[in-house]
């Protein structure tokens, strides 16, 4: 079952990191502001989930947060 994911890194990402996660998942929105980095919508499985967060430990990524979100018509956006 696909989930929506917020990760959050310490950080940038290596460009080739970002490359390789659109590479294997599709569209992925990855966000910084030199602070931080955040893929605000990553939508996986558990076991896609888990292949991101092994990308960003082989990095030395710092992980911040990993929170399930409801998809936005759950929420009530519109």
């Amino acid at each position: 079952m696909t989930t929506n994911y917020r990760v959050e890194v310490r950080g940038v990402l290596p460009s080739g990191l970002t490359d390789e996660l659109r590479r294997r998942f599709g569209a992925v929105v990855v966000q910084s502001d030199g602070a931080r980095t955040v893929m605000p919508a990553l939508a996986v499985d558990q076991a896609a989930l888990r292949a991101v967060l092994d990308l960003l430990w082989d990095v030395d990524g710092e992980l911040l947060l990993v929170q399930a979100v409801p998809p936005r018509a759950e929420r009530g956006d519109r």
